[in-house]
């Protein structure tokens, strides 16, 4: 049982994915987000007009999403990435964390970094000390104006 315990400690400790936490990001007052590597530059988001830049991909969040950047009366932006990571697990990523202290739930909002392809879209909630992340499922019409939004920019 000894050497059980040891092994599975071992595992825990040597999996970085285990002990993996995301960066948190800032966005100036221009729309630059900072704190991404060079490469994913320049990274901008415009919460007004819902466009987020990174890289040489844009893409201007269609109506069926601005829902979530907009449903809170105080809401609060956060966001993180992380892009290193092994990509055979997950995409490296952009977070996007909508929330309101006045309710026990918010909205989560995952975007591929590269591709800025959408990831998904949660709802998590806290109940007591339990929080839960349903994922909200999109209509096919809101994902396919999502995908066809992203742009190449030269």
């Amino acid at each position: 049982m000894k050497t059980i315990l040891i092994l599975i400690s071992f595992l825990f400790l040597t999996n970085s994915n285990v002990m993996h936490e995301d960066t948190p990001l800032q966005i100036d007052k221009n729309g630059n987000i900072i704190g991404l590597p060079k490469e994913f530059s320049p990274a901008k988001f415009d919460l007004n007009k819902k466009t987020l830049r990174i890289n040489d991909k844009e893409i201007v969040f269609p109506k069926c999403l601005n829902y979530y950047f907009e449903e809170h009366r105080n809401p609060k932006l956060n966001l993180s990435a992380s892009w290193y990571h092994s990509k055979d697990i997950m995409p490296y990523y952009l977070n996007f964390s909508i929330s309101d202290k006045s309710v026990n739930y918010g909205y989560t909002i995952l975007v591929d970094l590269e591709t800025l392809e959408l990831i998904y879209v949660e709802k998590p909630r806290t109940e007591g000390n339990t929080t839960y992340n349903p994922e909200i499922e999109l209509e096919k019409k809101c994902l396919n104006e999502y995908k066809n939004g992203i742009k190449t920019i030269f």
